[in-house]
């Protein structure tokens, strides 16, 4: 009894006194964004002119603007495998340049360029999957590299459907473009057509997407969280068992962090910020708590999110008072899958349950950060489903297979998993 006492007692006092504190007024303008990098923090935009500073002590103190380090302004920051990108041009230049660092932002030089972009575009941000690396432009086109950003091949979004691109995530062959206005523009097939997928029941817009473990998915603001099945060409909640968020919510965040999803809203009409977590893919979420938190505005702030193993920070800028805070919370959020011990060797382990129906986890552990896939086999040897095709982090991962997401039908599979210098197979049950 005095264990399970002292069990809650620790539980309460976590969740009274974990709260955000605001560690510093460091200004990035209206258009800010922060951005980690191991423990390292970046905070990007425009201050009289286009500012970078960095951070190495959890934003408590600034470097001075570090945006000399780069010939042209800085739009955005991106972490591929072992290098930082920033993506940087010049006011009235149609040239995108891309510079990387490799130690943490103290060195950079210029990796490749993109001369020109369709319709006359702007490259605003990146994303990746496995070793794809995609340069997102601002119009219906994204560029392709093969090579770490080396070289970059576009690809044209070939649809009817108007708006400018505000976001996009590729798994495989699976792309989603998400255009405004409009929603969710999706490929199946690596990017030769294109057709508008949004939620349909309820009718809701996709407004952000990601690519979590492998798969797309897509937030529409308030509590829809929603994950793409490319078999059925549609969009499955992930947000069964939240708490119902008042109406007039305006999605702020979408972000992903080793295991763990994210995502916040601020109240149109009472700028109460909703921040929630999942660590299983979406099937379970926990609020954030938001005790702390002073200036942000559902209507006249901007707001940019990052994580590390040990702090959430969040910058908002209240562009009605013109005041920029940057807050930091604890790190109490990720599973044992984050957990910052490395596993001394590769290992696949037994999907469990085993037998299984119609869902089972599969977790694999890695000690050195490589690209890997894992992939279902029938028992001819012909694959029935890709479950991961990426760059993972060194660490312990898990990954959800839902059968009827492939139609696959009672018996034996083999689930593979393929690293550069490691590959190993189970045998799974499937049981209808």
């Amino acid at each position: 009894m005095k264990i399970k006492l002292l069990f809650l007692l620790t539980v309460i006092n976590i969740n009274l006194f974990a709260q955000w504190i605001k560690v510093s007024n460091q200004n990035g303008g209206i258009s800010g964004k922060i951005h980690s990098s191991n423990s390292v923090l970046f905070l990007s935009g425009i201050v009289n002119n286009f500012s970078v500073f960095r951070s190495d002590n959890s934003g408590q103190t600034w470097s001075g603007n570090i945006a000399n380090k780069f010939p042209h302004d800085v739009y955005y920051m991106f972490n591929h495998k072992n290098e930082i990108f920033a993506v940087t041009t010049t006011l009235g230049q149609n040239v995108w340049r891309f510079y990387t660092s490799k130690d943490d932002g103290l060195n950079w030089s210029e990796k490749s360029n993109i001369p020109a972009v369709t319709g006359n575009g702007a490259i605003l941000f990146m994303a990746a999957d496995g070793n794809k690396l995609f340069a997102v432009s601002n119009r219906k086109s994204f560029y392709t590299s093969l090579d770490d950003g080396a070289t970059w091949k576009e690809t044209i979004i070939n649809t009817s459907v108007g708006g400018n691109m505000i976001y996009f995530a590729a798994a495989g062959n699976t792309m989603v473009s998400v255009l405004a206005g409009f929603g969710a523009v999706v490929s199946v097939d690596g990017g030769a057509s294109w057709s508008l997928v949004n939620v349909t029941n309820p009718a809701l817009v996709i407004m952000y997407v990601l690519n979590y473990n492998g798969s797309i998915y897509g937030f529409t603001g308030g509590n829809g969280v929603y994950k793409f099945n490319a078999t059925a060409k549609a969009w499955e909640s992930m947000s069964i068992g939240l708490p119902d968020a008042a109406s007039f919510q305006i999605p702020k965040i979408f972000y992903k962090y080793g295991n763990t999803l994210y995502f916040g809203t601020v109240g149109f009409l009472d700028s109460k910020p909703l921040f929630y977590y999942s660590n299983d893919g979406g099937l379970n979420w926990s609020s954030l708590t938001t005790n702390g938190l002073t200036t942000i505005s559902g209507t006249t702030s901007s707001t940019s999110f990052a994580v590390t193993q040990q702090n959430i920070f969040l910058y908002d800028y209240n562009n009605t008072t013109k005041e920029a805070s940057l807050y930091r919370l604890t790190n109490n959020t990720t599973s044992i899958n984050n957990r910052s011990e490395i596993p001394a060797a590769f290992e696949l382990a037994q999907n469990y349950p085993n037998p299984f129906n119609p869902e089972t986890t599969i977790s694999y552990e890695l000690p050195t950060s490589t690209n890997v896939t894992l992939k279902i086999y029938d028992v001819l040897g012909n694959e029935v489903a890709t479950l991961v095709n990426e760059f993972k982090n060194a660490g312990y991962h898990n990954v959800r297979f839902k059968s009827k997401d492939y139609e696959l039908s009672s018996g034996v599979y083999l689930y593979r998993l393929e690293t550069e210098n490691f590959s190993q197979s189970k045998k799974l049950l499937l049981l209808k």
